[in-house]
């Protein structure tokens, strides 16, 4: 009699009834519920019912719960639309599992009313603050040069051994941007610029800089450039790395060091990495660090490493 009654209670135990709670959406790895006025707790887990077989298709765990609505992570299986609750056995420990940190998105639901106000709440709790895709984007910067250059002085070599003094220096630059998405990870970013190159420095003999033992170089580009870029990360903060090259106009120049007359147009190449600080899902803070590279010639080598930090929209 003792056996019969201990196997009736068991198979009531793991045959619990479903609840009339059903699923209203569903959205990556979580569920939103309606309890129809069912009593349960965040950490209560529940089997969720195909209502069209009766068997079940998924575990999920309570996550948050408010004003007859819940938010739930699915353990196993997958959620779907319509599909019951029915309790699940051996929920002890999962019943302590602590309340969550901040109300707000709870709050946020009870008080949703239409069902784009209820996906709204949903996102919030799935922390949909910043894009996990990459998207076009557009934006401005500003720069920070240390530029960099050696030019070949050959001031009557008879007399004077030829020299290449190192000229150092720095400059500002302003600009635009625009960023086309080609995959998942890789983008081109294209850009405009105002920018400065300035270096200056000495020669230890000679008096080649136009007379004078004081050299200098000061040439203001409107550059373009084109950046291939590969993101290694989507998250809130997106890290990448690139390499490109671009096209410098010179609209200004003054220059001991070398002759100005042969100052024209220049091409450059670049190595750049950096990131994208996500403000929120429409803006964000591009930064980065850029290797600028001036293919040589006979008479100057250059080169500049270029600090950027702007402000975009996507």
């Amino acid at each position: 009699m003792k056996k019969t009654l201990l196997a009736f209670l068991v198979s009531i135990l793991f045959s619990l009834p479903a609840l009339s709670a059903n699923v209203t959406a569903v959205k990556g790895g979580k569920v939103m519920v309606d309890l129809q006025g069912a009593e349960v707790q965040a950490g209560d887990e529940f089997f969720l019912i195909n209502p069209a077989t009766g068997k079940k298709s998924a575990i999920i765990r309570m996550k948050q719960v408010k004003g007859g609505r819940a938010i739930a992570d699915v353990l196993q299986g997958r959620g779907a639309v319509g599909a019951t609750l029915q309790a699940k056995a051996a929920t002890t420990k999962t019943a302590k599992a602590s309340k969550p940190k901040s109300s707000a998105p709870n709050e946020a639901l009870a008080k949703a009313s239409t069902p784009d106000e209820e996906a709204a709440a949903f996102d919030k709790a799935r922390d949909m603050s910043y894009l996990r895709t990459l998207k076009n984007s557009y934006g401005v910067f500003g720069q920070f040069g240390m530029d960099s250059m050696k030019p070949t002085i050959k001031e009557n070599p008879a007399i004077n051994p030829t020299e290449q003094p190192q000229l150092k220096g720095t400059g500002l630059g302003a600009g635009g941007f625009y960023e086309w998405v080609l995959t998942r990870n890789i983008t081109v970013n294209t850009s405009g610029v105002l920018e400065q190159f300035n270096v200056t420095g000495k020669t230890d003999r000679n008096v080649g800089c136009k007379g004078s033992t004081n050299c200098s170089a000061n040439i203001t580009y409107l550059s373009g450039y084109a950046l291939a870029k590969y993101y290694f990360t989507t998250t809130e903060i997106r890290s990448w790395a690139g390499v490109g090259g671009g096209f410098l106009i010179a609209m200004s120049k003054s220059a001991t060091a070398l002759d100005e007359n042969q100052i024209a147009t220049n091409q450059v190449l670049t190595l750049a990495a950096g990131g994208d600080y996500q403000l929120n899902r429409k803006n964000y803070i591009p930064f980065s660090v850029e290797y600028v590279y001036f293919p040589p010639s006979d008479t100057v080598t250059a080169s500049a490493i270029v600090f950027k930090v702007g402000y975009a929209w996507q």
